[in-house]
């Protein structure tokens, strides 16, 4: 065992020098993963300082071409308001002046390689043009909103940018002022088309912007990036621009910038969005430069250019991928070195530890509790440990190669009506069980122990085997008759119990319906004493018609004695409409009256509350209360009709009665619907003097009341409350700022699948879920 403990000793300490290894490794892979990103950093960064360095040669040699190829026109406009046919065609108009001065123009705009030259008179007007030949000629367009023209007529030599409002070319514009004598008679102006540029420096190995002073790229090796800005433009500075028709129908844009970081003083490293076809598929692709600019003085412009670092940049991810992969097979090769050392050290102490555990093993088996016995393939006993013998309290030597069975028996229920222990091990392996548990007993002599048996199948190097383990169950038998004598006792006491809760069930159920029965009745008495309220303007409602179908019939018998029978088929179409509206007021009080529960759907509000007032309308006209009522909002909600006009009854009465305890107020009840969000609120707002804290704190209980004695029973807002929380609503009471109560109902929107799965719940649950009513 010490030597064991001295093997165990070494493998955790080399456990743990293992540990410290692998992180030892892991640190040095990441200094070398470190170092290669540095030095590709380093080294893109000394391929990017010498490429900032040709690049800043070749923007001073395209910024001072650029100057001078432009420098020359500068003078034109000065030359040509010094000649004397312009000052002659300006003076006096001649047609044949002006077309000598076209074919001049020409000519000279020939000589010059300038784009465009024209005259303009005072007014702005075009008199002549070096393309009075092309489609789009200047002659006889005004361009007087142009900047170099007002600068020109006042007598400043002019100098302007923009895209060309007729030839639809961006150009660069000089003007001069044409004197005769003291005065300007007229404009001379010369533009430059910057498309020769562009083309002459299209093919370089970089990319070329050329800013006006709101850094809008005006002119560039790439046709997609014109009209596009670098920076950003407040929307005042964009309105000044489209005000100025510089660039006449183009769109002002932000160019694809999603990357910008300063490299040194000079330079910036710039990242691009740009589209491009790859296979006839259009795909974004991430462009990368170094960006230098300088200004052209002449023209106020800047220039910039790009380098593409896309060379570079592949040629670091080279260097890097290279090292990086030299490193990863060194690393490998000295792995595979270690891997081989520690298989060898492993495969020695492996035996080592062979030998040690065959030893522990036995001592193991011989100082177990539990009972072992190795069979051999045709299932006889070969060995077995001490702990058998100790569960008999005999020694077994003479069982050594005689069967299992001699030993163990199964009990009835686990042998699966098998004749023999032979049987029971060889339907085991046909059944491919290689772990098999019984129970049953030891038997040796005259000794019988309980014991659980588990098989289980040992496939060693040269033969097969079996070891079987036996387990005393003696204590847990003892158990098992106990929990089974508690059990049939608990079974006898809960039959006890449950009998005295079945009396107790059916009693709290007949309770249950008396007290339904009872609410019922309440509720019942509360609607009659509100239709009691309600008689006396009934009576009125239902006399005036009375009274006018009698005059209508007396005068109608006299129309049909004098044979006037159109005027009496009058008057019994308008007792017809008095019947009608006679049953339709009689019909209202039969719902109101009724008994009934609550069946949700969808209503409308608007056509619930004008059905309250129906009801009410006699009341309110004969104690002279106003009615103001909101317009029909659509509003639809999930409940029942009859109890929610029920409810706005009941409301509106109180409104009444609250009104009619205070003489001096107003008499005004207001009614309102709101929407929020998925519930819709109806409020009954009433001119009365409010209620009083304890009223609002006590309003909903059963039997209270806030009215002068005698004149309610305290159950209509209870039972109103009980109806609205039914239809999943709630109803509540408030004080307005502005004097008197205000009630609020609110209830659900209606919902399709919601009110599917209402009524499914309302059935599952309707023989304890009790309906309330008024």
């Amino acid at each position: 065992m010490s030597a064991l403990k001295e093997k165990y000793g070494f493998s955790i300490r080399w456990l743990f020098s293992s540990k410290q290894l692998i992180w030892l490794y892991l640190g040095a892979f990441f200094v070398v993963v470190l170092l290669i990103w540095k030095g590709g950093e380093a080294l893109r960064n000394q391929q990017i300082k010498a490429l900032r360095i040709d690049s800043f040669e070749q923007l001073n040699q395209l910024a001072s071409v650029l100057e001078s190829a432009i420098a020359k026109y500068q003078h034109m406009p000065t030359l040509l308001a010094s000649n004397d046919r312009v000052r002659k065609a300006l003076r006096d108009g001649f047609d044949s002046d002006i077309n000598q001065l076209n074919r001049e123009l020409e000519q000279i705009n020939r000589i010059t390689e300038a784009s465009d030259s024209y005259i303009l008179n005072t007014d702005g007007l075009t008199i002549a043009s070096s393309n009075y030949r092309e489609v789009t000629s200047f002659v006889g367009r005004n361009f007087a909103f142009r900047p170099y023209f007002k600068d020109a007529i006042q007598g400043k030599p002019g100098r302007y940018y923009a895209l060309g409002t007729t030839s639809n070319r961006r150009g660069y514009y000089f003007s001069y002022p044409v004197y005769e004598g003291d005065s300007i008679i007229g404009i001379a102006v010369v533009k430059v088309d910057l498309t020769q540029f562009e083309k002459r420096f299209a093919n370089q190995h970089y990319e070329f912007l050329l800013l006006d002073p709101d850094g809008i790229v005006f002119s560039s090796s790439r046709a997609n990036w014109l009209y596009r800005v670098l920076g950003e433009l407040s929307h005042t500075e964009l309105q000044r621009i489209a005000d100025s028709q510089r660039y006449y129908g183009k769109s002002i844009e932000k160019l694809a910038i999603v990357y910008q970081k300063p490299f040194d003083e000079k330079s910036q490293i710039v990242d691009v969005l740009e589209n491009t076809v790859i296979d006839g598929t259009e795909e974004l692709e991430r462009l990368s430069f170094l960006r230098m600019s300088r200004p052209i003085r002449l023209l106020g412009f800047q220039i910039s250019i790009l380098a593409p670092l896309k060379i570079i940049n592949e040629e670091i991810s080279l260097w890097r991928t290279i090292f990086a992969g030299g490193v990863t097979i060194t690393a490998l090769l000295l792995g595979l070195a270690m891997l081989r050392r520690r298989m060898l050290r492993e495969r020695s102490d492996a035996n080592e530890m062979t030998r040690h555990n065959q030893a522990y093993i036995r001592e193991v088996i011989q100082n177990t509790q539990a009972g072992l016995v190795t069979l051999d393939e045709h299932h006889k006993i070969e060995s077995f440990n001490p702990a058998v013998e100790k569960l008999l309290g005999q020694p077994l030597s003479p069982l050594v190669g005689q069967p299992l069975g001699v030993l163990f028996q199964p009990d009835e229920q686990d042998a699966l009506a098998l004749s023999s222990h032979n049987d029971f091990l060889e339907a085991a392996n046909d059944l491919g069980i290689k772990v098999l548990t019984r129970e049953g007993r030891l038997c040796y002599s005259d000794q019988t122990v309980p014991v659980e048996m588990t098989l289980c199948k040992m496939q060693l190097p040269n033969r097969l085997s079996y070891l079987v383990t036996f387990h005393d169950m003696t204590e847990r038998k003892r158990y098992e008759q106990d929990i089974t004598q508690a059990r049939i006792e608990l079974e006898e006491r809960v039959k006890e119990r449950t009998f005295e809760l079945q009396g107790a069930n059916t009693r709290l159920r007949h309770e249950i319906e008396e007290h339904k029965g009872t609410q019922r009745e309440l509720i019942q008495t509360a609607k009659l004493a509100v239709l009691g309220q309600l008689s006396a303007g009934l009576n009125h409602e239902l006399n005036q018609p009375l009274t006018a179908i009698r005059a209508f019939a007396g005068n109608g018998l006299k129309f049909l004695d004098r044979g006037q029978y159109e005027q009496a088929h009058a008057n019994l179409q308008h007792i017809s409409q008095l019947g009608h509206h006679m049953g339709d007021i009689i019909a209202r009080f039969k719902v109101f009256a009724r008994k009934g529960d609550v069946h949700q759907g969808p209503i409308a509000v608007q056509t619930a509350i004008m059905g309250a007032l129906k009801i009410m309308s006699p009341r309110y006209k004969e104690v002279g209360i106003e009615l103001v009522v909101t317009e029909d909002q659509g509003f639809i909600v999930n409940g029942d009709m009859v109890f929610l006009e029920q409810v706005l009854v009941n409301l509106l009465a109180n409104a009444a009665d609250a009104i009619l305890e205070t003489p001096n107020n107003p008499r005004r009840v207001h009614i309102e619907q709101i929407s929020t969000g998925n519930q819709v609120m109806i409020c009954v707002q009433d001119s009365g003097n409010g209620l009083s804290d304890d009223a609002i704190r006590h309003l909903f209980e059963p039997f209270f009341t806030s009215k002068s004695s005698g004149l309610g029973l305290g159950l209509g807002l209870s039972i109103s409350q009980r109806i609205v929380e039914a239809m999943g609503g709630q109803i509540s009471a408030q004080n307005r700022d502005s004097g008197g109560a205000e009630f609020c109902v609110r209830l659900p929107c209606f919902n399709h699948h919601l009110s599917q799965f209402q009524s499914l719940s309302r059935e599952s649950k309707e023989s304890i879920d009790p309906k309330e009513e008024i």
